[in-house]
């Protein structure tokens, strides 16, 4: 017989459930905000610049006992990585944190004048990791109080009694940011930086040395150091156009792919200056004079040799102002343009001009009345292994093993400057530029090691998992009650036959069993009111064909229930 669940119990049934998923719902945000409560938060931060070192970050922590890890994350803003400072955790009555960013060291310079972006990330002791609001810290030269000039495309930092300077530095920045704009074809649509110094001498420890025998003998007007800034140690007009004119020149030739060449970029600058003979030009001509020009393959940056230096920037100079006399301003903007959505020097060199670098130096060598300089074979971008045949392959013989190692047929010399290593066709030149910006629009700009944010609704959906198992456990218990009370109602309203039979013709023993009765509940007869079989019977039956004497056994019946 089946008992079925009554409407009260699945109503009960139901009402557990819902207490049991509402408590378990208010523990769980309970525990949330417990959580939030005790779990370590910064108090305050606070920064010292130890110039020229480095920068001190330090902060104070709530609940520090909670805390095991502090880093600080940063970044030189607008273009710089993000770099990662675990910082020192002490412990005491309060919990005091402590990073420092060196400024200057081995692969490290921070420029002064940048714009550092900052933030604390925090792990405590159940490795949940919570980061601080992203913050700005200005780190400037803390000798000087600087004092700002200011338009919407250009602002000059100034100190001390040298506004006078300032003004007129700033307006020839203006001017030059007009001027290299139009050449070049392009906007500069943020604020260009200047920190102008009075002397070389007030911005010691502020320039990134090189080597001290170049800082000997070379001494530095000014240097962009980042994209939007310009540090000026000489307060001189054509130190201001030479700089600025390096923002714009990166503006408009650098892409995702290369840098424009040393003397197309300084080159640049130095026509931007307008007096530049004045101070370059007599290295310039004694080069000519006694024909120690660089070729343009050999035209790159001269830190190494100081004494070569002027003679570096005059012939840069010179040989823009020969493009842009010769070829025109739309041809030198176009120049750039190539550049920028990437390109090699000759490739670039040929689309505008039709000359590759060997052609240029020889066609500026011309401009200055010298004689052209032999080409040079040009194996840098040109395979040199031979292609090597499988084991076995009979080797060709005929007149080209007769050449020389420095000579070859007419007709292999014309495949071989026909052939794909030679000459790089458009098409697989566009080819490899779609690859190499598909890899730079892919790559991963931020670090590897980011941890997400908790997941907002994960308290509720632990107490509904836990009212879950706490139902379900609940009527699992319910149903092995039930089915155990099944079973025991069953054997005790029809026991299993247990009776033993003995031989053919005497009356079989009691019936054996032992589930759910007792001993004195167990069905007996005494033995002396058994009765043979074969006897007949002595009293009359009644209508189910029972003896009329209840005790006399008469065999067992079924019984249907």
């Amino acid at each position: 017989m089946r008992r079925r669940l009554g409407r009260p119990t699945l109503l009960a049934l139901l009402a557990l459930l819902m207490v049991a998923t509402a408590f378990a719902v208010v523990q769980s945000l309970q525990v949330s905000q417990l959580r939030a409560q005790t779990a370590p938060s910064i108090v305050s931060t606070t920064q010292q610049i130890n110039f020229p070192a480095d920068i001190s970050f330090s902060a104070l922590v709530e609940n520090g006992d909670q805390l095991s890890e502090a880093i600080l994350f940063y970044r030189v803003l607008p273009e710089g990585p993000i770099t990662r400072q675990v910082a020192e955790i002490s412990s005491g009555d309060v919990t005091r944190l402590s990073a420092s960013i060196p400024t200057v060291g081995m692969g490290t310079w921070i420029p002064a004048g940048s714009t550092i972006e900052w933030h604390w990330r925090l792990t405590d002791r159940n490795g949940v990791s919570l980061d601080t609001d992203h913050e700005l810290f200005q780190y400037d030269d803390p000798r000087y109080e600087w004092v700002p000039i200011e338009d919407e495309r250009l602002v000059l930092f100034y100190y001390g009694d040298n506004r006078g300077t300032a003004e007129r530095l700033h307006r020839e920045g203006s001017d030059v940011i007009d001027q290299m704009s139009a050449l070049l074809g392009v906007e500069l649509d943020f604020q260009a930086r200047v920190y102008m110094w009075a002397n070389p001498a007030d911005a010691d420890g502020v320039e990134r040395v090189e080597s001290q025998g170049f800082e000997e003998q070379v001494i530095t007007g000014g240097t962009r150091v980042l994209a939007d800034l310009v540090h000026m140690f000489q307060p001189t007009t054509w130190v201001v156009r030479h700089e600025l004119t390096h923002i714009l020149t990166k503006i408009a030739g650098e892409g995702g792919i290369g840098n424009i060449p040393a003397w197309l970029d300084e080159g640049t600058a130095t026509y931007s200056e307008t007096d530049w003979r004045a101070r370059r030009g007599a290295a310039l001509n004694f080069a000519i004079e006694t024909d120690q020009l660089f070729s343009v393959r050999g035209l790159t940056s001269s830190a190494n040799e100081p004494g070569r230096v002027d003679i570096f920037y005059g012939q840069s100079g010179d040989i823009v102002t020969y493009l842009i006399t010769t070829f025109g301003e739309e041809s030198f903007a176009d120049l750039f343009s190539v550049f920028k959505r990437g390109s090699t020097v000759d490739n670039a060199l040929e689309e505008v001009y039709g000359l590759d670098r060997d052609s240029l130096t020889n066609a500026y060598r011309s401009f200055v009345g010298l004689e052209d300089l032999a080409v040079a074979e040009d194996r840098s971008t040109v395979i040199e292994d031979e292609p090597i045949d499988p084991i076995g392959t009979p080797q060709e013989s005929g007149e080209s093993s007769e050449a020389g190692p420095d000579e070859q047929p007419a007709a292999a010399a014309s495949e071989a400057s026909e052939s794909p290593a030679a000459v790089r066709t458009d098409e697989a030149i566009e080819a490899r530029r779609a690859e190499l910006e598909d890899r730079l629009s892919n790559r991963r700009l931020g670090p590897v090691f980011d941890v997400g944010v908790d997941f907002p609704w994960e308290g509720v959906v632990t107490g509904v998992g836990g009212a879950a198992l706490l139902v379900g456990l609940v009527l699992f218990w319910l149903l092995l009650r039930e089915s155990e009370r099944r079973t025991a109602w069953r054997e005790v309203v029809a026991p299993p036959s247990t009776e033993r039979f003995g031989p053919p013709g005497e009356p079989p023993t009691a019936p054996v069993t032992s589930v759910g009765l007792s001993d004195a509940d167990e069905p007996s007869l005494p033995p002396s009111t058994l009765t043979p079989p074969s006897a007949p019977p002595s009293q009359p039956r009644d209508d189910d064909g029972h003896d009329g004497d209840p005790d006399t056994w008469t065999g067992w019946h079924k019984r249907d229930d």
